[in-house]
């Protein structure tokens, strides 16, 4: 799995390029999830950017500074890490809108103002109003181009069949054996009722201590 950060200032049209990307990618196939990054509180707002992202069928976050727009106050200082693997466990890419200063690989959205110095992964540069030259920087009516480039990020491999997550931290496994996990699980699923070939992902949960 995948997170990229579509950065930048307000108004610089991150909200826009997110839900082009989001469209392209599904067009690709590519499964996908949606977090906006915000510096207002979010528990309390009806009005929400995400809600027009839902209705594409994509699943959405909102997050804020007092909490996560599913039903979690923010006891503990959210990550991107956490909220995809509590929420996005199935998404091959998670697109995060904002979030300029977080450790992630970012397409930083030009407005015009200088980019900080201190953001730091950006990979792409998307100009709505400049052109770009299909390398670094990408203009409008580039969104499939950029989709085609972070689809070949998590579909350049033939293996990644299954993914295992230790509370909310995804295990490293080689591609053989995730491969291996994926075929022992549907193996012995299918020797129950109704398990044999299951046309949703399969979802395992494994509550409490393994006692020695």
């Amino acid at each position: 799995m995948k997170i990229f950060a579509v950065s930048g200032f307000k108004n610089s049209g991150k909200t826009t390029l997110c839900r082009r990307l989001l469209a392209e990618l599904a067009e690709l196939g590519v499964r996908t999830g949606y977090i906006k990054r915000s510096s207002d509180d979010v528990l309390e707002d009806g009005g929400t950017d995400t809600a027009s992202v839902e209705k594409m069928g994509v699943a959405a976050a909102l997050w804020g500074k007092d909490g996560l727009r599913f039903e979690e106050a923010e006891l503990e200082p959210f990550t991107p890490e956490y909220i995809v693997s509590q929420y996005f466990p199935d998404a091959e890419i998670v697109i995060l809108e904002g979030g300029k200063y977080l450790s992630l690989p970012k397409i930083w959205v030009e407005n015009g103002e200088p980019r900080p110095a201190d953001v730091r992964g950006v990979f792409m540069v998307y100009d709505r109003k400049g052109a770009g030259d299909g390398e670094m920087r990408f203009g409008e009516g580039d969104e499939a181009l950029i989709a085609e480039r972070l689809a070949a990020t998590v579909r350049g491999k033939y293996y990644r069949s299954s993914k295992v997550y230790i509370g909310d931290r995804p295990l490293p496994m080689k591609d053989f054996i995730a491969d291996f996990v994926r075929g022992a699980v549907l193996g012995m699923l299918a020797s129950l009722k109704g398990g044999k070939g299951p046309k949703a992902p399969v979802r395992i949960y494994l509550d409490g201590e393994v006692k020695k």
